[in-house]
């Protein structure tokens, strides 16, 4: 039996070569290249943009100065507020709050809100967590403030549960999307998807195969929305780190990506 493949050729690529020209906009995420980026040196580079600089507190409190980051969704959005925490020593939380479902930071000085609150049911965890304290995100949407900025990520509690659950999660998330940008234009909102997980996880309820398909999903019913695409699989992909909660790089380089469709000047 012969061989039907020609020979294989490696290029070696230059310095510089397909870097992207253009500022992250706001734009449709179903007309992102794949693969979205790629890691060099610990900093994720996205191929259709110029991903920002933005990693230091500096930079950071630039971009955010008299913003309120609304995060919605499961604890992997959380980790966002832990690394702006960690990042920005003005950040401070703000009680009553509980690690479970609510967290609110603020920096009185750059007047900075960071909040984070839990999706609504389903939870893939041990903790009682009622509708009060963790409303549906559609729900949370309808509440949000002009000018706020939105991130929402969810999927790894939902990837036990027939898909049909999550789809149509999804669709009232978008139907709320449409009216907060009917009533509120200049609202940006993000969209962190869904991350691996470890190898390990149980194969018929919660391996990246359901992720995947999940992930899928996301692209199909936000891709034709004003909306911005963080795509955590492929950065958690390229990073090789196979964990529910990635490492503060990967983190951080998530965040960096999200602002450089914010802030230009970094």
């Amino acid at each position: 039996m012969t061989n039907s493949f020609g020979p294989v050729k490696v290029v070696s690529c230059s310095a510089g070569t397909h870097r992207p020209t253009e500022k992250c906009m706001v734009g449709f995420g179903m007309k992102s290249p794949l693969p979205t980026g790629y890691f060099f040196k610990n900093r994720w580079s996205s191929s259709s943009c110029q991903t920002g600089s933005l990693f230091s507190a500096d930079a950071i409190s630039r971009c955010l100065k008299d913003k309120k980051l609304k995060l919605m969704g499961d604890s992997t959005v959380r980790q966002w507020q832990e690394t702006l925490m960690n990042t920005l020593k003005g950040l401070k939380y703000v009680k009553p709050y509980d690690t479970h479902y609510f967290a609110q930071a603020v920096d009185p000085k750059k007047n900075i809100t960071v909040q984070w609150k839990m999706h609504g049911h389903p939870f893939v965890t041990g903790y009682n967590m009622v509708k009060d304290l963790c409303g549906y995100i559609s729900e949370e949407v309808d509440r949000v403030a002009v000018g706020d900025v939105v991130v929402i990520g969810v999927g790894q509690h939902f990837r036990p549960f027939p898909l049909e659950i999550f789809i149509q999660r999804l669709i009232n998330m978008r139907k709320a999307i449409l009216r907060l940008q009917e009533r509120s234009p200049q609202t940006v909102v993000i969209f962190k998807l869904e991350n691996t997980r470890e190898l390990d996880s149980e194969m018929t309820h919660l391996s990246d195969w359901f992720g995947y398909v999940q992930n899928l999903v996301q692209r199909k019913v936000f891709g034709n929305l004003k909306v911005v695409l963080v795509d955590a699989w492929d950065i958690t992909t390229a990073a090789n780190t196979f964990i529910t909660h990635p490492n503060t790089i990967v983190v951080s380089n998530e965040i960096s990506l999200a602002l450089s469709h914010l802030c230009h000047d970094a």
